[in-house]
């Protein structure tokens, strides 16, 4: 059976045929249908919008495009070293002619975490070494199982390619292993409520729509009087840019009464503040660090963004690592080489984190002071190679021994 054929007719039935089920043909990584009836899926440029789903999606990707990744190679003894010289290492560092490698991954990780898939198109020369990675469009890409074998199925231009597997770098989330479930597809309900209310505090608070008070006068006021006392009074307007619409003149006597937010108004406003907390739950990402009005302590926050390394970033990088190591190193390089983040890079930022595991590391042995000074980029210094520890510890049964050998006897006590 032709390639085209199978993905243009694959029938998914109900159960197996699930986003998660085991198939042949086209991949589904949208849900079957909503939760909860009346919801639309929105497109990428319009989640986008949200300035929670930007903010998680930014901060995702941002955090992961700052890590600096690199190749190591294994010795038989478990020793690991850079591996400057291979082509993926110069790769990862200079993906493409047109991008450095913070906009390859931030462009990798738009399509991973709106879509749940991020792809990139890998380039070999003759030889078959690595000359490029290029992203391409998650929207733009069908994912199919023909014969056992992953293909992939690219529309640009109007034109239709083909890929094995080999030549697909895959970054894919939470799904059935062959491809990603679309996070903005089953995150829809969330985005649905979100934007209604939006739409509904723009339209409450838009254009001087928000009632702010009411003018009473003793007697009725015909159409013309209504006219001349707004005009009177514009300069008053509340809001910038609103029209005079804002002041209602009513009969009785004549005062001015303050309105304040009724139940409902403010009942809008948790439900926008619960919305962004539901999209954070959906990318993994802590409500405390999308400017949320929780009000966190400094102290609190740090343990926040140390679990949000922990429990996002970490396990996110893993997955990347895994693909990289598996799509651009021979089946040979992989049992030397292996591609990793440096998650430490996460502590560049907090200088008292920072030199404090150095201090632990200098006082326990297993880093040396020239080692720590290339981490902070300073040029190394004679006599600084040697691993040092404190001695101050000892096992139990010596204790009371003297450690000092050379130490001269105190002498008699002086009599007084």
């Amino acid at each position: 059976m032709k390639i085209a054929s199978i993905f243009g007719s694959i029938a998914h039935w109900a159960g197996w045929g699930s986003p998660i089920g085991d198939v042949s043909g086209l991949q589904r990584r949208e849900p079957t249908g909503p939760v909860v009836s009346g919801v639309q899926p929105i497109p990428p440029d319009h989640g986008l919008q949200l300035s929670a789903v930007w903010s998680c999606v930014t901060l995702l990707a941002e955090t992961i495009a700052s890590l600096p990744i690199v190749v190591y190679r294994r010795d038989p003894d478990g020793n690991r070293t850079e591996e400057r010289g291979c082509r993926v290492w110069q790769v990862l560092r200079a993906p493409n002619a047109n991008m450095t490698p913070h906009d390859f991954w931030m462009a990798m990780g738009l399509n991973r975490f709106l879509r749940g898939n991020g792809y990139a198109l890998i380039s070999r020369d003759g030889t078959g070494q690595l000359v490029s990675l290029t992203p391409l469009a998650a929207d733009q890409m069908e994912v199919g199982v023909v014969d056992g074998d992953v293909v992939y199925q690219y529309y640009k231009d109007g034109s239709i390619y083909y890929f094995k597997s080999d030549k697909i770098l895959h970054w894919k989330g939470l799904g059935n292993g062959i491809v990603g479930l679309s996070t903005l597809e089953y995150m829809q309900a969330t985005t649905t409520e979100l934007v209604n209310a939006q739409k509904n505090a723009t339209t409450m608070y838009g254009n001087g729509n928000q009632l702010t008070g009411l003018l009473m006068i003793d007697q009725d006021l015909n159409p013309s009087q209504i006219r001349q006392l707004k005009e009177r009074y514009a300069n008053l307007t509340p809001v910038t840019g609103s029209s005079g619409d804002w002041l209602h003149v009513l009969p009785g006597d004549m005062k001015y009464q303050q309105i304040s937010m009724s139940a409902a108004d403010a009942q809008l406003l948790e439900t926008r503040q619960f919305g962004i907390e539901e999209i954070g739950r959906w990318f993994g990402v802590p409500s405390a660090l999308l400017n949320s009005s929780g009000g966190t302590a400094a102290s609190g926050l740090e343990q926040i963004i140390e679990g949000f390394y922990r429990s996002t970033i970490q396990p996110l990088c893993t997955g990347l690592e895994q693909a990289l190591t598996k799509t651009l190193l021979t089946i040979e390089e992989q049992e030397t080489l292996n591609c990793e983040f440096k998650m430490s890079a996460l502590q560049r930022a907090n200088i008292a984190s920072r030199y404090d595991s150095y201090s632990k590391a200098l006082q326990n042995g297993f880093m040396t002071r020239n080692e720590v000074r290339k981490l902070e980029n300073l040029p190394t210094v004679d006599g600084a190679d040697a691993l040092t520890a404190q001695n101050n510890l000892v096992p139990l049964d010596r204790l009371g021994e003297q450690t000092n050998t050379d130490q001269t006897p105190l002498g008699d006590p002086i009599k007084q």
